[in-house]
């Protein structure tokens, strides 16, 4: 089996129900090399000037480097040099220049999946989520959901990666384990992953359904509709999906 054919990997997405599509603020990436898949997930605050960039700039840093734990965070003078560069590429009105000083801010996920030794590890700050699943099992066991676990736990204040240092190593948060032949990955940004959980706290899991049954934009759509009709926020809802073949 070669190395591409040990795993895969699906993404799906949608913006703010109506919103144009440059009002997309979240964005991923993954990237596969000497044995080892990177996959990342970030969602751009909206309130804040320029997110969607550094959104983009901090998963294509995480997917194209080694550094997969909390050094990470440490290590962000490229992009954040890149940002500023970007974002001032023309020049801004006053109000849209003092926007951007203030910075840009993102919550964050990043998984390193070791495809020869059957580990992962997972770095987040903020409040987009991983899940990790037993597909052979028939109820689609949740084994690691991170790095929140309950539907409570999303807040309107999550402490976000920052175009500037805010001191991200105290706050990262880094989780490991094993992986099994068939287990699968949920990334899921805040508002997804919000109703993922609640639906399993209320007995009405939909982890089959991601994990199994979406093959496409047109599905995803759908999930979206009823998890906004089933109270999610209007929120960019984004999710990668990889599965580990072994």
């Amino acid at each position: 089996m070669s190395e591409k054919e040990r795993f895969s990997v699906a993404e799906f997405y949608c913006g703010k129900r109506g919103g144009a599509p440059e009002e997309y603020e979240d964005a991923y990436a993954s990237r596969s090399s000497a044995g080892t898949l990177r996959v990342a997930i970030a969602d751009g605050a909206t309130e804040a000037s320029f997110s969607r960039l550094w959104a983009r700039l901090v998963v294509e840093s995480f997917v194209r480097r080694r550094l997969a734990g909390p050094e990470f965070f440490q290590r962000l003078e490229g992009p954040r040099r890149l940002w500023r560069r970007r974002a001032w590429q023309k020049p801004l009105v006053w109000y849209a220049d003092e926007k951007a000083r203030q910075g840009a801010y993102a919550a964050f996920l990043g998984l390193t999946l070791d495809v020869q030794n059957h580990r992962f590890q997972a770095v987040a700050i903020g409040d987009s989520c991983l899940f990790h699943l037993d597909r052979r099992s028939l109820e689609m066991r949740l084994l690691c959901a991170f790095p929140l676990a309950h539907s409570q736990e999303f807040g309107s204040t999550p402490f976000l990666l920052a175009t500037r240092p805010m001191g991200e190593t105290r706050h990262g948060q880094v989780v490991e384990g094993a992986v099994r032949p068939e287990d699968v990955f949920l990334l899921a940004t805040d508002a997804l992953a919000a109703w993922m959980l609640k639906r399993r706290e209320e007995g009405w899991p939909v982890w089959k359904r991601m994990a199994t049954e979406l093959s496409g934009q047109a599905e995803f759509l759908e999930v979206v509709e009823e998890a906004r009709a089933d109270g999610a926020r209007n929120d960019d809802m984004t999710l990668l999906r990889i599965v580990f073949h072994g």
